[in-house]
């Protein structure tokens, strides 16, 4: 069991981890003094190389520096700070961007985002999905976000599938800092962090950090409650260096997962369904409890000029549940039949479903620079990492079932994944103007898990899926002003748990394929640079929701045989006077599933309506995404910068489902951001730097999210108490949820520097 494994576990990457640093002790050669003083420097960052797309990769990417991010930054996760990455549409179940929040890149899920920290995987192994909401306040410890477009350089990670955001912590600041900051804003919002370095001593260097975020959420009862911290430590010398990193997050966060009806939007904004089940006030614990701990190892070693080698080892603990008052539950479903002094038919219970898993492995990155020929660069790269999951829920209370034991158990299942890939990568410049870029990978993954056979009863099975993912690309410069880059990448993924789970082998949909092409041209002419990338996304047998019942009565995600997304992204930035510069990016693109086939319940006689669709709109893809942003700066002299930023920002229309149906939109919305930015030096400590924004400046009502469900019934009657459900036309219902985001707010951060 995952339990008896958890101390061995632990207790292994403290080995590994220990190992590693001996080896940094070894008495290697040293180099020349003027190597040793260059090498000590790119040593004190851990090179992502195998995820971070460098400065003249093809493939389309946008860079966040620290203090870009210190300058944006004061509580809301990192979708939010990520704004200004075209084509990205953030979202926040609470409206607030604290709490549970999320990005679509491109149209590109959550689930096809790839999400690392130091190079490691953060998507769940399982599900794919990315929840910053186990990560408060990592923006803090952040030198550089990087966010690719596209396939991109990734080689890490499931989730590798339309879009990549890296997060890197690893560098190293060479002067001891202390930095404490405090956040005030609307919705009793709070957030308060110390972070501390010692700078490097000798060769050694530490820093740590502790954070706390609060926040009562713009919907009602959408509170959030995040507290994390990061420790970090440092050893180098002329040739190696090692890092280790523990990052520690616990959020207990109100559930707002079920949306708005739509016929509260101009009335009751901040309606939330959730815990209403219990009878009289709202269930007070219906909550999302979750703590995920990070264990990170990092070495780095320059055998020469010509090769260097880095091992990087990784931990994660994860552990929580989500509670929920459950009114009038089957009593047989949860296996309460037998307890009581007699037999059940209904009852109120109160539930919690739990998932306790371990994920843990490694990876290498061997690079070689041939010395006869330094415009060649070869890295041979890999990983190895294993998910162990633990899924199972309790009932914690029932209403009529007073004997049922304490924690009851209602269903206990394991999952196991193993993933496994090697790449060889290859940059060259056989041409002065001439950049070109190889990339070839293979993966592994093995996956076990509880699910239907083809007799529907449950047992244990297994998928092997193994992948070949190539990647191409060059850039050329014209002249020091004018680039021009094209890529091409392949990339396949396997389906996520629910489609295995909740499938059978006959009816288990297929691993998707993707084939991305990307060509820009870029000109920077020092106080202006204007770019243009066009994109194509072909994709092959994508996994799309259409309504369909598989064979053992779920509703799961189905292949579609051909579907694209199509853009172009546009960006541009200049100075117009020496205290006004103003940039701004837009994309327009086209989203197309060429055939669709939505399945429609009927709940009169328990049947499917199956309706065929011709090159119709894929699901949360707006055809127009553009922002833009004006920075004026006041005063900026030695001693002081003060600075006002307006930015604005539009999202198109989006579809709910892929039917491209009126009743099925999310409305295109448009809203504004003003910052003030203070920076004063020698006033107090190093330096204090004050944020001020005044969030959506217009106040405009709108929504980033939703869903929605459409059904057929001949008798079916709206009930008062079911506000999600709503009549479209000749006995054809939907129920839809949205998610709609904080009017007009304030937020205001105070950041002192030691």
């Amino acid at each position: 069991m995952i339990y008896d494994q958890k101390r061995r576990i632990q207790t292994a990457f403290v080995l590994i981890s220990g190992l590693v640093f001996s080896l940094a002790l070894l008495p290697f050669p040293t180099l020349s003094a003027q190597q040793s003083k260059l090498d000590s420097l790119a040593l004190r960052t851990v090179v992502i190389q195998s995820t971070r797309a460098g400065s003249n990769h093809p493939s389309p990417h946008t860079n966040f520096s620290a203090e870009q991010l210190k300058r944006i930054y004061q509580a809301q996760d990192v979708p939010m700070l990520l704004s200004s990455v075209p084509s990205l549409v953030e979202n926040s179940d609470a409206g607030t961007g604290i709490g549970y929040t999320g990005l679509r890149i491109r149209g590109s899920d959550p689930t096809r985002v790839n999400v690392t920290v130091n190079g490691v995987p953060f998507n769940d192994a399982e599900s794919q999905g990315v929840f910053w909401v186990d990560l408060p306040d990592v923006a803090t410890s952040a030198a550089e976000i990087q966010v690719q477009r596209g396939v991109g350089a990734s080689s890490n990670g499931a989730g590798a599938f339309g879009a990549t955001v890296n997060i890197d912590l690893s560098k190293i600041a060479p002067e001891p800092f202390a930095m404490v900051s405090n956040t005030f804003g609307s919705f009793n919002t709070r957030k308060h962090s110390a972070y501390l370095g010692t700078g490097l001593m000798g060769k050694f260097a530490f820093s740590g950090r502790i954070s706390t975020i609060t926040s009562d959420g713009y919907v009602d009862r959408a509170s959030a409650d995040l507290n994390s911290y990061h420790l970090s430590g440092a050893y180098i010398d002329d040739r190696q260096s090692f890092q280790a990193h523990i990052l520690s997050g616990h959020e207990r966060t109100y559930q707002s997962w079920n949306g708005l009806p739509a016929q509260y939007l101009d009335t009751q904004r901040t309606y939330n369904s959730a815990g209403i089940e219990q009878p009289g006030s709202p269930y007070k614990d219906e909550v999302d409890d979750y703590t995920q701990r990070h264990f990170l190892a990092h070495y780095k070693y320059l055998f020469s000029r010509a090769w260097s080698l880095q091992l990087n080892g990784h931990y994660t603990r994860g552990y929580g549940y989500y509670e929920q008052y459950k009114a009038a539950e089957s009593a047989a479903y949860y296996g309460l039949i037998t307890w009581g002094d007699s037999a059940l038919n209904q009852t109120d219970l109160i539930r919690r479903r739990w998932l306790d898993n371990h994920f843990y492995g490694g990876t290498f990155a061997l690079q070689w620079t041939p010395s006869a020929s330094k415009n060649n660069v070869f890295l041979l790269g890999g990983a190895v990492s294993r998910y162990e999951g633990r899924h199972y829920g309790e009932i914690i209370w029932t209403q009529d079932a007073p004997r049922v034991p304490k924690d009851f158990v209602y269903y206990d299942n394991d999952a196991n994944k193993k993933d496994a890939n090697i790449f060889l990568k290859w940059e060259s410049q056989p041409l002065d103007k001439l950049r070109t870029f190889l990339d070839l990978q293979v993966r592994y993954v093995h996956y076990s898990f509880l699910g239907f056979d083809n007799n529907l009863n449950n047992v244990t099975q297994t998928a092997a899926l193994s992948f070949f993912n190539p990647k191409i690309g060059a850039t050329y410069s014209f002249s020091n002003k004018w680039i021009l880059s094209g890529f091409a990448g392949v990339a396949n993924r396997e389906p996520n748990r629910d489609d295995y789970t909740q499938s059978t082998p006959d009816s288990r949909p297929l691993p998707e394929r993707l084939i991305d092409l990307e060509t820009s041209l870029k000109k920077n002419a020092g106080n202006w640079s204007v770019s243009a990338n066009a994109y194509y996304m072909g994709y092959k047998n994508q996994l799309v929701l259409d309504g369909r019942l598989n064979d053992v009565g779920a509703y799961i995600r189905t292949n579609v045989a051909s579907s694209y997304r199509a853009g172009l992204e546009l960006e541009a930035a200049t100075r117009i006077t020496r205290r006004l510069s103003v940039s701004a990016n837009a994309a327009f693109s086209s989203n197309k599933v060429k055939n669709f086939v939505e399945y429609r319940d009927n709940w009169d006689d328990g049947t499917q309506e199956r309706i065929e669709y011709h090159s119709t709109d894929l699901a949360f893809s707006p055809n127009i995404v553009a922002r833009s942003e004006a920075i004026l700066d006041v005063v900026h002299n030695t001693r002081q910068h003060l600075s006002l930023a307006l930015s604005g920002k539009y999202v198109g229309k989006q579809y709910l489902d892929n039917t491209s149906n009126a009743y099925a939109t999310l409305p295109g919305y448009f809203f504004s951001d003003l910052r003030l930015n203070w920076d004063l030096k020698n006033v107090v400590g190093k330096n204090l730097s004050v944020v001020f924004t005044v969030n959506n400046l217009f106040d405009q009502q709108y929504s980033s999210n939703g869903w929605v469900y459409r059904f057929v019934s001949a008798g079916y009657d709206p009930r008062s108490d079911d506000p999600y459900s709503r009549l479209e036309q000749n006995n054809v219902y939907h129920q839809a949820g949205f998610f709609p985001q904080a009017g007009r707010n304030v937020m205001g951060t105070l950041v002192v520097e030691l």
